[in-house]
């Protein structure tokens, strides 16, 4: 077995954990990572199993899902930061960085999918944060600046957001997998 995967023992003594309350791991981790390869399944001649976690599973498990020190969702939104930064370097591609662009108080609902009043006290807060006014006035409308829509979708709406990242790392892990099938091809 590779250095990449791990089995399932040594991680259950590693975060000294009971067999049931691995098993409560594994289901979250099911449970909350559908489309990553976190978990593998081995059978040997006899038909026994084994059960191998991926070694950034285990990363995860230590930055995130063991991590009392911080929010849950900021964590898992940092550790997915850093991988899709690593998966960028290794396939060689500039650092995606998200266009953010003022818009009108009136479009805020429909651009992240809330209610009126959820998005009136996403901006009460944001107002909080901000020392200086980060909504303006333009023809008559009122519209949050570009900074202010980026609080709000990083801060605020963090689901939507960590949504975003898981697809986008999805996305480059496929183009990762293709990468090293068209090298092994031409080999």
């Amino acid at each position: 077995m590779n250095q990449e995967w791990i089995e399932r023992k040594d991680v259950q003594e590693m975060f000294s954990l009971t067999t049931k309350q691995f098993g409560r791991v594994l289901r979250n981790i099911k449970r909350r990572h559908k489309y990553d390869y976190y978990l593998w399944i081995d059978r040997d001649k006899d038909n026994k199993s084994k059960m191998y976690i991926n070694n950034e599973c285990v990363d995860w498990l230590r930055k995130v899902y063991f991590n009392k020190e911080v929010h849950y969702l900021t964590s898992e939104i940092e550790f997915y930061k850093e991988k899709i930064f690593d998966l960028e370097n290794e396939l060689g591609i500039d650092h995606r960085r998200n266009k953010y662009v003022s818009t009108s108080l009136r479009f805020l609902p429909y651009k992240f999918d809330k209610s009126v009043s959820a998005i009136h006290v996403a901006l009460h807060r944001m107002r909080k944060f901000f020392p200086y006014p980060i909504t303006f006035e333009e023809d008559d409308v009122i519209c949050v600046k570009e900074e202010g829509i980026k609080w709000l979708y990083e801060n605020y709406f963090k689901r939507d957001y960590l949504k975003e990242l898981e697809e986008y790392k999805w996305h480059l892990e496929m183009q990762k997998n293709n990468f090293n099938n068209n090298e092994i091809l031409k080999l």
